[in-house]
């Protein structure tokens, strides 16, 4: 992997060279945004150090494929060429490959999906489905596309392959009643709360399998195909 720079076309990432470019920039796409929003209802994390904000994803070693995936969807608003590598540095595993990583840059589209997810109303930036601008954040803006990415990167399967469970520990309790309420208006899905390791996730039912195999498949990577809910 190459080394990551600062500079392009003899111009710093900050210049206003790259500041006009950037704002120049059309807004993301309608499958680029649901990739996204289902990402940060997943593991991608948001940054927002300047007036707009930013994506960091990361994928363990294992799930390479997809992560270069992601970087392919999101590449026209990275600076990075090509996504950078963690090794472990201690241990019986010290020089392997944990994982990969890359960062967009800030843009206005961006902040559009941060102010649904982010809550700086008491000074501290909080993750959050119920953020002021985010009530009705998968009732009003998930589709299929959304779902699909938010099961690869938090969906499991158990129960021969028919029960999927969403790992959204993440949230409080009354953060998953919400999800769970708001999946099942949109999609006419049938999940409920359960608990979880002294957590809280979202779990689909066996009556749910077909209909959301249906619903995510067409958008799902062949390397992520194992997510599927099996069908009878």
């Amino acid at each position: 992997m190459k080394k990551i720079t600062n500079t392009r076309n003899g111009y710093h990432f900050n210049s206003k060279y790259w500041q006009d470019w950037k704002k120049n920039l059309p807004m993301i796409d309608s499958k680029l945004f649901q990739l996204i929003l289902g990402m940060v209802l997943s593991d991608a994390t948001m940054y927002r150090v300047s007036n707009e904000a930013l994506i960091k994803f990361e994928q363990g070693a294992d799930q390479k494929e997809f992560l270069f995936h992601l970087f392919q969807e999101c590449k026209e608003y990275c600076f990075m060429t090509e996504p950078g590598i963690r090794k472990h540095i201690h241990g019986t595993k010290q020089g392997e490959v944990k994982s990969y990583w890359f960062k967009t840059f800030s843009h206005k589209s961006f902040s559009i999906i941060w102010d649904l997810f982010y809550d700086t109303s008491n000074g501290v930036t909080k993750k959050t489905i119920n953020a002021p601008e985010g009530g009705g954040t998968i009732l009003n803006h998930l589709d299929e596309v959304g779902l699909a990415y938010w099961v690869i990167g938090d969906g499991s399967l158990h129960r021969e392959g028919r029960v999927l469970t969403l790992h959204t520990q993440g949230f409080s309790h009354d953060e998953n009643k919400m999800i769970s309420e708001e999946l099942n208006l949109k999609f006419g899905f049938k999940s409920k709360v359960v608990k979880h390791k002294n957590k809280f996730v979202v779990q689909f039912t066996t009556s749910d399998a077909n209909k959301l195999h249906d619903l995510i498949k067409p958008h799902l990577i062949p390397t992520m195909q194992y997510k599927l809910p099996r069908k009878l």
